[in-house]
């Protein structure tokens, strides 16, 4: 299940990265850098998730867990949003091209929201045709 979350993730994300990049960015990734850039940018919020929720899960005291919850959760996003700016602005300069810290950040902020908002829609609507 976790494998077929990331790669529907990794595939949106990409699609994203492909589409908007001209639009937001400025600058146009190629098919395999959007693809590449997307993986490893969901492999690093993912891992950055579970590290800050192994580091946090600790953390809990009486009636704490919710502020807790949502202190993790925003340190998380934070975290993984800036390290994949930092990604697509290395990939973009791989390309030549330049692409701005605040743009770069649009650009995370819109792939990582994507998640959200198109690839748990398409995950459950898989889930109810195919069960």
């Amino acid at each position: 299940m976790f494998i077929r979350d990331l790669a529907v993730s990794i595939v949106v994300g990409a699609i994203l990265l492909l589409s908007l990049s001209k639009w937001v960015g400025r600058v146009q990734f190629s098919l395999s850098n959007a693809f590449w850039g997307s993986a490893i940018g969901h492999t690093f919020s993912s891992i950055i998730g579970f590290v800050i929720g192994l580091f946090f899960s600790h953390q809990t005291d009486d009636g704490a867990t919710t502020n807790i919850n949502g202190v993790a959760f925003l340190v998380g996003m934070a975290i993984g949003c800036f390290l994949t700016a930092i990604l697509f602005q290395v990939i973009a300069r791989t390309q030549n091209e330049l692409l701005s810290r605040w743009r770069a950040i649009m650009l995370s902020l819109i792939v990582i929201s994507a998640d959200f908002l198109v690839a748990s829609p398409l995950i459950k609507l898989w889930e109810h045709l195919y069960k």
